[in-house]
Formats: C-alpha cells, sequence, structure tokens
C-alpha cells in the first residue's frame, strides 16, 4: 500500500524545525532534494505564516539588508 504524500506544510515543517534558519531559496531547494517536489518561494512563505504564531522565528540574515531567513522552534 502506498503512503500518503507529505503536504506543503508539512514538508515544510520537516525542512525549518530546529536550531538553524533558511531562506526561502534554501527552503525551496531542500524540499526538491529530500522530497523531490519544487515548491516555490511564495507559496512557502504562504505557509510559513500558517504556522502558529508562538512558533515561527523569523529574522534579516546577518550580513544582508533584505534576506529574510525561517525557523519553527519546536
Amino acid at each position: 500500500m502506498a503512503t500518503k504524500p507529505l503536504t506543503q506544510r508539512e514538508r515544510l515543517m520537516r525542512i525549518i524545525t530546529g536550531k538553524r534558519f533558511w531562506t526561502l531559496f534554501e527552503i525551496q531547494r531542500e524540499s526538491f532534494n529530500r522530497f523531490g517536489v519544487h515548491d516555490s518561494e511564495t507559496a512557502l512563505s504562504a505557509r510559513f505564516r500558517d504556522m502558529p504564531m508562538n512558533q515561527r522565528v523569523k529574522r534579516i540574515r546577518s550580513g544582508t539588508h533584505h534576506t529574510f531567513e525561517y525557523r519553527l522552534e519546536g
């Protein structure tokens, strides 16, 4: 019996939960590498906004002015 594919939200959670911060481009690339799925940066950003507020962390990447990075805290 085939297993049900992960949703975009589930893929995002698996990638960004932990201590590491990820840019949308890095998340997009990791989603393809791990799951073989092309997720757009726009869609990933929308799914991030769907996550619980108390777990979301968003900041500007050090050394940049406009590059945001994301993670979920356990």
